[in-house]
Parts: C-alpha cells; structure tokens; sequence
C-alpha cells in the first residue's frame, strides 16, 4: 500500500491579512488623529478585526462605506464626496478615519479618495466598530475629540487658506503643509507628496498659476522644488506673504 502524503492543512487567506495590521498599533499617531486619541489595547482591538487596503500614490479609487469603517495607517490621501469638486477636498493621514460623519449612518457614506501618497489602509467592519465603541466609552470619546478636531482642521482651511487672491491662497496652502504635515530639514521645512496640480486643486487655482507662483517663489529663494517634494526655504519670508494667518492647531 503506498501512503500518500498527509495534505495540508490551507492557511486561511484573510489570516495574514488580520494579523499583519497589529504591528501598526505600535506606531505614533498625530494627537488629532482617532488613532492618535486611542490607547494602543483600543488599536489592538480595531486592527484583530482589520484588513489592508492599499492606495497607490496618484491612484483614485472610490471606497463604499455601507459595510466598513476605514482608518488610514499610513500616508496622506484626499478625500471627497463622490459629487464633490475640489474644494470639497479634505487631507487625510495617518490614524483619521475616512468619512467619519457617515460611521453611525446605517446607509453609510459614498467617497472618493486620492493617493497624495502610497497610503496602507484598513477597514473594520461596520457593525464591530460600532459594537467596540458601545462597549468601550474611551474608544467613544477618542472618536468624538478626533471628530472634532477634523472639523476643526476643514474649517481653518476654508476660512484661512481659500482666500484672498491666487497667489495669497498658495502661499497660505504651503504655510498650511509646513504646520500640518512639514518635516524639518535644516533650517527650512520639508513637504513631501504633493504635486503642483494638488495643490492647483486645493486651492481653486489653476495649474499655470501655481506654476508661475513656484518660479517667483524659486528665483527669490524661497522655495526649492523636485518631483513631489517642496523644501520652502525660509519659512519666515513665505509666511510674510500671507498677512495675519495662525497655526491651524492654535
């Protein structure tokens, strides 16, 4: 009698999946963030249930929240209406939940999303996300300061940053990149991810203006440009152009 070889048992293909996501519940989130609000036994809770969704950088996609809840682990997208234009437009990064306002909307909520830059998501099913806030008030209240600090952040860019004319909204858009999501380098401020069409679309410009507003900003030696990446220079002179605007976290 030949034995045939004992077969094996198949992995589950969600398993990896699951389990992957935990290592994120180590990482630091920005203070605003729902993650950046949940203790890490919370974000443990969250991403057992979780499964990886991943956005290319430059890459739309529009994301269905009838089911799931999406929270953003890591890099920056934007986020609108699938009816929006662009000044509906709203930045997303590590540790916001997408289309937060529709979590306790049975129908869920309909967005369109862009990779400003390659963005891990994950999304957790609707009916766990909410069981796991009703169970654990600190949860509940990591997602109501969050919430309102995304209104808070939507609203600074509406009333600061769209207005006065083209060349004043771009520069108060990059003033609004260095205190949001800038990286120091040297003594200048670093803005990774952003093209100038983006910025054209945050701001209702148009792509020549947000181009001739770069070549005067480059020839005073304000800014530095390369593919995505903006090093303003002299933070001081580039927020003299932009009048009486505070840090949107004041």
């Amino acid at each position: 009698m030949t034995l045939l070889p004992r077969p094996r048992r198949p992995v589950p293909e969600t398993a990896a999946r699951i389990t992957a996501p935990l290592v994120y519940s180590r990482m630091r989130f920005p203070a605003h963030s729902f993650f950046g609000s949940l203790d890490r036994v919370h974000r443990e809770a969250l991403l057992s249930m979780a499964l990886v969704h991943r956005l290319e950088k430059g890459a739309s996609e529009n994301l269905f929240s009838e089911r799931a809840v999406m929270v953003v682990l890591r890099g920056i997208l934007k986020e609108a209406p699938i009816a929006g234009g662009p000044c509906n437009t709203k930045l997303r990064t590590a540790g916001d939940i997408l289309e937060s306002s529709a979590v306790f909307d049975p129908t869920g909520g309909n967005i369109t999303v862009h990779g400003v830059q390659s963005t891990v998501l994950v999304s957790v099913s609707r009916r766990g996300f909410v069981s796991l806030l009703g169970e654990r008030p600190r949860a509940m209240a990591a997602l109501a300061r969050s919430m309102a600090q995304r209104e808070k952040l939507d609203l600074f860019v509406n009333v600061h940053v769209r207005q006065g004319n083209t060349s004043v909204r771009i520069a108060r858009y990059l003033c609004f990149l260095t205190d949001f999501l800038g990286e120091a380098v040297g003594d200048g401020v670093r803005i990774s991810g952003f093209s100038q069409t983006d910025i054209a679309d945050a701001v209702g410009a148009s792509r020549a203006s947000v181009e001739n507003f770069f070549r005067e900003q480059r020839r005073a030696g304000t800014v530095t440009t390369a593919y995505r990446v903006i090093d303003v220079v002299d933070p001081t002179e580039l927020r003299a152009q932009v009048g009486n605007m505070p840090n949107w976290q004041r």
